[in-house]
């Protein structure tokens, strides 16, 4: 089945996205709008196939291809030249070889810009990746395969190092951690990293993010996430103050980009012994419920210290008898212990 059109509606707008097909289950359009106390909007985009290349055009409501598709319905989909291509606001045109996507074009039209993207491959898996960027910058990405696991990704900008991700895996290929190297001068070196910790289902329970700071590797945030059943809990606690500090190569680089950004006054700030006296200061905690579905039912916003709930929001999901949702429900609890209907989502399928 493929959805076909959404609705949500809260206390302060209603939008809706409306989604058509052909008789090859393609998508032809889709048609967003929503309405609020600031008026009424809508945008269409029709979808054109070459083969198994298509086209994006997107509409806004102002134009007369949108109030053409208005007056006739999605009909005029299967239709030729009832649209005009100048009066767009964007196009997105959309290259496959052999199922594969090799090329993707972005043309704002209204501000005149251009982006491109485009991939390559090799062994059937991508090997590298190209943006060129409305200013004619060239960020480019190459991936490095051991026996078909992702070992790194190289990032260059201009032909020039930008950056290196390394991944280090254990047993069964798990992911142990995610290692960023950055460039300074002509030396190359490991600014942050990531660590992953897994349970028993080889689910990530905890990550570890470390920074460079004074030449050292420092703990500066903890992410959590304990599963118990239906029951996900997720904590995070973190340095607040030093995340925007590290990763440089040592101090004096650290300080140089202060004085870049007229922020001199913070220097004192971040001296030696400043990753020393730093503390966690920033914490919290999510209690999440789902349904045998997997979707949300309950979420509570908990006190990290006195584990005192702070908030609540409640989902009432219902389903179709082939177990797609057709519509989700948000509560919130108000005075005397009652739930008040926050929002509403409702899903409409096609066979």
């Amino acid at each position: 089945m493929h959805l076909s059109k959404e609705i949500h509606r809260d206390d302060h707008s209603t939008s809706t996205k409306q989604i058509f097909y052909n008789d090859k289950k393609q998508i032809t359009g889709i048609l967003e709008t929503g309405k609020s106390s600031s008026g009424e909007r809508g945008v269409l985009s029709v979808y054109e196939y070459t083969g198994e290349d298509y086209r994006v055009v997107k509409y806004g409501d102002e134009t007369k291809s949108y109030a053409a598709f208005t007056a006739k319905g999605h009909a005029i989909l299967a239709t030729g030249n009832w649209h005009t291509v100048n009066e767009a606001f964007s196009t997105n045109e959309y290259k496959f070889e052999k199922g594969l996507p090799v090329a993707e074009h972005y043309h704002n039209i209204r501000y005149g810009t251009k982006e491109s993207l485009s991939y390559t491959y090799q062994n059937g898996v991508k090997a590298s990746e190209t943006r060129v960027t409305e200013d004619g910058t060239v960020l480019k990405t190459i991936y490095t395969y051991v026996n078909g696991i992702l070992e790194s990704k190289l990032l260059l900008n201009n032909d020039k190092f930008s950056e290196q991700i390394i991944y280090v895996y254990g047993n069964n290929h798990v992911l142990l951690e995610e290692q960023r190297v950055n460039k300074y001068k002509d030396t190359q070196y490991l600014a942050s990293q990531k660590k992953f910790f897994y349970n028993a289902k080889k689910e990530v329970e905890k990550t570890e993010y470390y920074g460079k700071y004074d030449g050292k590797m420092i703990l500066y945030r903890i992410e959590e996430a304990i599963r118990e059943g239906n029951v996900l809990t997720k904590k995070e606690a973190s340095v607040s103050s030093i995340e925007h500090v590290i990763g440089y190569y040592d101090l004096a680089a650290l300080h140089d980009t202060l004085k870049e950004r007229s922020m001199e006054w913070a220097i004192p700030t971040y001296d030696k012994k400043y990753a020393d006296a730093a503390v966690f200061d920033v914490q919290s905690c999510t209690i999440e419920k789902y349904d045998d579905k997997g979707n949300v039912t309950e979420m509570k916003y908990m006190d990290p210290h006195t584990r005192e709930t702070i908030g609540s929001v409640f989902f009432r999901n219902e389903y179709n008898e082939k177990s797609q949702l057709e519509f989700t429900i948000a509560y919130r609890l108000v005075d005397g212990g009652k739930m008040e209907e926050t929002s509403i989502k409702k899903f409409y399928w096609l066979d």
